[in-house]
């Protein structure tokens, strides 16, 4: 299995909507609730949503 990479860099601290059959950034928002906003407008329905960090923040990968 390959691991997948979203370049997320280019957004750091954006709210994203990526593609799950493409895994390209389809669309940004600065909110959660603006992000939900867009995907429901453009009637997307394989997207995964995710915040793309900033590069001075730590990256949180679990409890423990």
């Amino acid at each position: 299995m390959v691991p997948r990479y979203f370049h997320l860099e280019r957004y750091p601290g954006k709210y994203v909507a990526i593609d799950m059959a493409t895994d390209e950034v389809v669309l940004t928002a600065d909110t959660p609730e603006e992000l939900h906003e867009q995907i429901l407008a453009k009637g997307l329905l394989n997207v995964a949503v995710m915040r793309a960090p900033r590069e001075d923040e730590p990256l949180f990968v679990g409890m423990n």
